[in-house]
């Protein structure tokens, strides 16, 4: 017989926690989860979980009891939605889950779906220290897969009214706007119209989120006049530990502050971090570790946490 703990029992002896993906063999995330968990005297473990296509072995990771949650990544997170109990509104409105939580009360155990990938980016955002109340303020995000429905998400939630999706295959970008059918989304096949945009009707884009691999853009793809000179701008490269052309022109302009995947992956994980523990992140130590890891400066939009 199965003997089922509840969550406080289970915190006491410790949990188990994956990142599941494939691929996913120089993640930093067990580093970043291991910190947080050690700082806060926690007896959890966190590690790899790496499977091509999720099958039956997920599925009886996911019946484990000692199991507490999961990150989930590429190319899993459209695939796992089908094993939860609950999923929440974010994880529905993406269509896609890249945290589980595992809860046990009363003697019941349901798996929770989540998605945080757009926390990281909200929290990306408020550190360029943008002022989004100015009337007619712009928010681009370049694609429209996955990372770009939770850039559109972050742009809601943060009450940004002209939302425009750059994409070149255009009905991938229409299906992306029919998810958000209440909002104002324009939609554009390259960076040039926008460019032909400027110059007719001058937008005010102060917001840029980039989910195109580190290769699609090169530097003749993303005109000047995209980067215009307003009070404050701020990109959001998703671009995972590289410097890509867009992120050059941004560094290059004028009070434009800029975030890379890594800090994105930071902040999401401070989310899945809380959502499992039920207790605020570590975030100085947790980011600390990994910036010394990768040998790269703390972002100075996270200095505050980083203290």
């Amino acid at each position: 017989m199965i003997q089922v703990l509840d969550d406080s029992q289970k915190e006491a002896e410790g949990l188990q926690y994956y990142l599941l993906g494939f691929n996913i063999k120089s993640s930093i995330s067990p580093l970043l989860h291991n910190t947080g968990f050690k700082v806060l005297g926690l007896p959890h473990t966190y590690g790899l979980f790496e499977v091509p296509n999720v099958d039956d072995t997920v599925e009886k990771l996911l019946q484990d009891p000692k199991l507490g949650g999961l990150s989930v990544t590429a190319p899993h997170k459209l695939q796992v939605g089908k094993y939860m109990d609950e999923i929440s509104e974010e994880a529905r409105i993406m269509g896609s889950v890249n945290t589980i939580v595992a809860k046990t009360a009363s003697g019941q155990r349901k798996l929770y779906g989540d998605n945080t990938d757009w926390l990281g980016i909200t929290r990306c955002i408020q550190g360029g220290k943008v002022d989004l109340d100015v009337v007619g303020t712009t928010a681009v995000v370049l694609g429209a897969g996955g990372a770009a429905r939770a850039a559109v998400y972050a742009f809601i939630k943060l009450g940004i009214q002209h939302i425009i999706v750059v994409n070149r295959t255009f009905d991938r970008a229409q299906k992306l706007a029919a998810s958000f059918s209440d909002h104002n989304i324009e939609i554009v096949e390259s960076l040039r119209q926008l460019e032909e945009r400027t110059s007719d009707n001058p937008l005010s884009i102060s917001v840029i989120v980039g989910c195109l691999p580190a290769e699609v853009l090169d530097e003749s793809d993303i005109p000047d006049p995209i980067f215009p000179a307003v009070q404050k701008g701020v990109l959001v490269e998703m671009a995972y530990g590289k410097t890509t052309e867009i992120t050059k022109k941004a560094m290059a302009a004028a009070n434009w502050a800029v975030f890379d995947g890594i800090d994105v992956l930071q902040q999401q994980a401070f989310g899945q971090f809380e959502a499992w523990t039920g207790k605020p992140a570590p975030r100085k130590e947790m980011m600390e570790a990994v910036n010394e890891a990768l040998g790269r400066p703390l972002n100075p939009a996270f200095a505050e946490d980083g203290r």
